[in-house]
């Protein structure tokens, strides 16, 4: 296949996935990066296009204007990763200065040694692009890891082997010409390869965001949104999980009820209310040891899953963690400081998943007894 013929196709596949991308992203809430390469595709398939109305080989200086496309175009890419990696991205004044620079530096290139000093510095830039862009999606998946694992590492691969054959097209450019790079087998070789990456490319981003959002969805089913803490969903699996361990450790569940938060709403406003049951939850998951699971049970409730532990050291952390809350302050609206309490009922020690229920009902009561006894107070159940 000639190397027009490859580059119509590599700018036509390029600019499908870019239009692909877009669409879908305008379709989601949080297009996690998705804007960021589907930008990138669309600028590297007119750039690629742009080469071709002004014919492949072309050395013209006019031809600067595809290669700074190029370049912007694996900006954005890497803008796009490192949105979806939750990492700070390129700023805009970054991106110009950068753009700017190959600009300077490719147009001085082209004015001393003419086709060979523009090529080999779009190639070597080219390859310092992509190999940034491995690197990123690398340690993306190694901080990541689950089922975005096999993604991340596969677009870092093959963008890793796309960065070593255009840096070797670069060297051969300074040592042999321009020959070699639109003729020839390491041609050929070159722009099959390309065609192959960027046929994988848009399956392997659209498997990527499907990934992080079918995680997101999942995070939503089991979590709660306003403490982050494990919803009733949530914690029947993690409760699931742990009795389907032979032989499960003993469980002791701690009740907690956030004392008169109605009288805090309607004193301080829901938003107060909602920086109330943040703070308590964060000092709740201070205050457990690792094994242990807090999940906000409803309303104003928390529920603490002790592993291992008996009632008597039960009621030491329920203790703690109800003089931890009393002297914590939230912040509420307009910078105010908040103060609350918790009663805390604590059951007595289980190892089967059938007496769940029963120990439900037994920190339940036992909290209703430190209601009626006077609040701020933890009583253990009967048993």
């Amino acid at each position: 296949m000639d190397p027009s013929t490859v580059v119509a196709l590599l700018s036509l596949n390029l600019i499908s996935v870019g239009g692909l991308l877009h669409l879908i992203a305008r379709r989601m809430a949080d297009p996690a990066g998705l804007r960021g390469f589907g930008t990138g595709a669309l600028v590297f398939g007119s750039a690629y296009l742009m080469r071709l109305q002004l014919g492949i080989g072309s050395g013209a200086p006019v031809g600067l204007l595809s290669d700074t496309g190029m370049i912007a175009a694996v900006l954005c890419f890497t803008i796009g990763l490192q949105r979806f990696s939750g990492l700070q991205p390129l700023s805009r004044r970054t991106t110009l200065v950068t753009v700017a620079t190959y600009v300077l530096v490719a147009g001085w290139a082209t004015a001393q040694w003419l086709g060979v000093g523009r090529y080999a510095v779009l190639n070597l830039a080219l390859a310092l692009g992509y190999g940034w862009l491995s690197a990123l999606a690398w340690r993306g998946a190694q901080r990541e890891g689950g089922p975005l694992l096999a993604p991340m590492r596969m677009l870092s691969v093959t963008i890793g082997l796309l960065a070593a054959v255009t840096a070797a097209r670069g060297v051969a450019v300074l040592q042999v010409g321009l020959g070699p790079l639109f003729a020839g087998p390491w041609a050929q070789a070159y722009y099959s390869y390309s065609i192959v990456f960027t046929m994988l490319l848009g399956p392997n981003l659209l498997w990527m965001v499907f990934v992080r959002l079918n995680e997101r969805l999942n995070t939503l089913a089991t979590r709660d949104a306003l403490t982050h803490l494990l919803n009733r969903n949530g914690l029947e699996e993690v409760v699931n999980r742990h009795f389907g361990t032979r032989p499960p450790q003993p469980l002791v569940l701690l009740l907690l009820d956030v004392d008169h938060f109605k009288r805090i709403n309607d004193s301080h406003g829901h938003a107060a209310g909602d920086a109330v049951l943040q703070g308590v939850a964060q000092t709740l998951q201070a205050q457990v040891r690792g094994g242990d699971v807090v999940a906000r049970w409803g309303g104003e409730e928390f529920l603490v899953c002790c592993q291992g532990a008996d009632p008597g050291w039960a009621r030491s952390l329920a203790e703690r963690l109800r003089t931890a809350i009393e002297a914590q302050r939230h912040r509420g609206p307009g910078g105010s400081l908040l103060a609350c309490t918790v009663s805390v009922g604590v059951s007595a020690a289980f190892n089967e998943r059938s007496a769940w229920d029963g120990a439900a009902s037994a920190a339940d009561a036992a909290l209703y007894e430190a209601k009626r006894g006077g609040r701020n107070r933890v009583v253990l159940a009967a048993g």
